[in-house]
């Protein structure tokens, strides 16, 4: 499995998967949407995401734990903000 196959672009065209750029204008107002593919422009869009799951369990006690965690959300951010991907 490829880099590319691992960590998809933050959004995809739903019919031939490749990268899209959706820039978001506002809040109530469309995106502005950049398809590197020559499907349709009703073609809708996927956002595939990394889900944490979180709520009450062992992290509450353990301090240490809670303190990975968070780091390791924190840089799964940053790299997905920096590489526009889903790591």
């Amino acid at each position: 499995m490829s880099l590319a196959e691992k960590y998809p672009p933050l959004y995809q065209c739903e019919s031939c998967n490749k990268a899209v750029k959706v820039k978001v204008v506002g809040e109530g107002v469309e995106p502005i949407i950049k398809r590197t593919c020559n499907c349709p422009d009703d073609t809708p869009v996927l956002a595939r995401r990394k889900v944490t799951l979180r709520g009450k369990g062992e992290l509450e006690s353990n301090f240490i734990k809670q303190q990975q965690v968070k780091i390791t959300m924190t840089i799964r951010q940053f790299l997905c903000w920096a590489t526009g991907r889903s790591i």
